[in-house]
């Protein structure tokens, strides 16, 4: 019975599954003490920041994977200012946990390491994609339906943070576009 379980999930969920599959062998172990302080005062500093004018967070939306692994959030930071700034942290209410990720590719095997301090150079955005740049959103305070909205802050090395409303969409979903 467990077998054809399983074997239903795999279907239903397709790359979801091999996206849990291959976190899981990453070995990360986010229910360390360091990462739960880092995450407070992130959402500490976060909180008190000033909302920029010219730093945007935009085509939020999170690929919601079942427990016990994470999901992911992808969204687009736009910097139309004059100074390159680093996004350092995310945060929101509805995740007791966010870290910024980045997947790599070497010798034709995924890596995903948590990253701090990513730049956005003047005048200029990036993408947080899968495959790429992401935000592990982890600890839910409640499971968001897909379908629902979450809000999420993000903190820049300048002080200021840019806020966004980002969209839960299903496991299978590969881009925004997807439905």
């Amino acid at each position: 019975m467990k077998k054809k379980i399983l074997a239903g999930f795999i279907v239903v969920f397709g790359s979801a599954a091999l996206w849990t599959q291959a976190y899981a062998q990453t070995g990360h172990d986010h229910g360390a003490a360091g990462h739960a302080n880092t995450a407070q005062t992130s959402a500490q500093a976060i909180s008190s920041a000033k909302l920029s004018t010219s730093l945007t967070v935009t085509g939020c939306w999170i690929r919601s994977i079942p427990a016990p692994a994470p999901s992911a959030g992808y969204f687009v930071v736009k910097n139309s200012g004059n100074n390159e700034v680093k996004l350092q942290a995310a945060s929101s209410p509805a995740y007791g946990m966010i870290m910024l990720h980045q997947t790599t590719q070497k010798d034709g095997m995924s890596k995903m390491s948590e990253t701090h301090d990513i730049a956005i150079a003047a005048g200029s955005q990036l993408e947080f994609k899968p495959g790429g740049y992401h935000a592990m959103l982890e600890k839910p305070v409640k499971v968001p339906t897909i379908g629902s909205h979450v809000n999420m802050d993000f903190l820049f090395d300048n002080g200021e943070k840019a806020s966004a409303q980002c969209e839960v969409k299903a496991p299978n979903t590969k881009t925004p576009m997807s439905h």
